[in-house]
């Protein structure tokens, strides 16, 4: 059964049922951006979830950040970490709450979501300065690249009739998802963070980091390499593994050669265990 293409609408609309972390750390990212931005715009940013504010406390009082004095609100430790910092912590928030998000359709625990989206947004924050690109834009989309599965999962639930990626035979994710609803996860990506406001040209990245060849977009071959990584690190998705390959091309086509690739990824690993770490995960 091949299923009709979803409306901009419906897609919108389901992207409503999603937790709030994912749509306030895009908002985030372009109000740190603006380099008049103050911390107050920050704290009001981040006051409008309550439950997110209190993880952030927690987290940046956590003994991975060895603060001598715990923050004891808000103001304090945006203060105290800096905006870099707490958008990596909204971000390891982000992909907490992504976890709590069951994907049996995909044939994956929350737990393993989560690990993937986090070391695949600091991976993306890493290559992205070595390479002359904005970095909070490329953690965010690193991040949310997965957010189309949340979204056709959601959708998968109206229809008891289909199959899992695992009991439906097919080996490559992208073809068994446009059999089961005509579109991959990637285009569903793309559309919810064109409509949160992401920008276009970071966000069309999602769209081809499966399949870039051919396209001279940096980014679409960053995310390409940061998610290769992490499946090579053990923190890759079910069905991605024969999609997500690493060539010359990649590094050609983002600006990177392999040695100065692999160092980032060294330097993402140890950001990666301090969120981690800090998230209590």
């Amino acid at each position: 059964m091949v299923a009709s293409v979803f409306s901009d609408t419906e897609l919108i609309q389901v992207a409503q049922e999603l937790p709030a972390g994912p749509r306030l750390l895009v908002e985030l990212g372009q109000l740190i951006r603006n380099s008049r931005t103050d911390s107050r715009e920050v704290v009001a940013l981040l006051r409008q979830d309550p439950a997110l504010v209190a993880r952030i406390l927690r987290m940046a009082n956590s003994a991975a950040y060895a603060r001598a004095e715990p923050a004891g609100s808000l103001e304090e430790a945006v203060a105290g970490i800096g905006f870099r910092e707490v958008h990596r912590l909204v971000g390891a928030v982000a992909a907490s709450q992504l976890s709590d998000q069951k994907l049996p359709l995909y044939g994956m625990d929350g737990v393993r979501l989560r690990e993937n989206a986090l070391f695949v947004a600091v991976n993306m924050e890493e290559i992205a300065e070595e390479c002359g690109e904005e970095p909070r834009s490329c953690y965010t989309v690193g991040l949310l690249r997965s957010i189309g599965k949340m979204a056709l999962e959601l959708l998968g639930k109206r229809d008891p009739s289909i199959q899992s990626f695992a009991a439906s035979g097919e080996t490559d994710l992208d073809v068994w998802e446009k059999k089961t609803w005509g579109v991959t996860n990637c285009d569903v990506a793309e559309k919810i963070l064109v409509h949160w406001r992401l920008p276009h040209e970071t966000v069309i990245a999602i769209k081809h980091h499966y399949h870039p060849a051919g396209k001279h977009n940096p980014v679409i071959h960053l995310l390409t390499l940061a998610a290769g990584s992490a499946e090579d690190r053990c923190y890759g998705l079910p069905g991605e593994e024969k999609i997500l390959k690493i060539t010359p091309e990649n590094f050609a086509k983002a600006g990177l050669d392999e040695r100065t690739f692999f160092k980032a990824c060294e330097r993402a690993q140890r950001t990666f265990q301090r969120l981690h770490a800090a998230s209590g995960a």
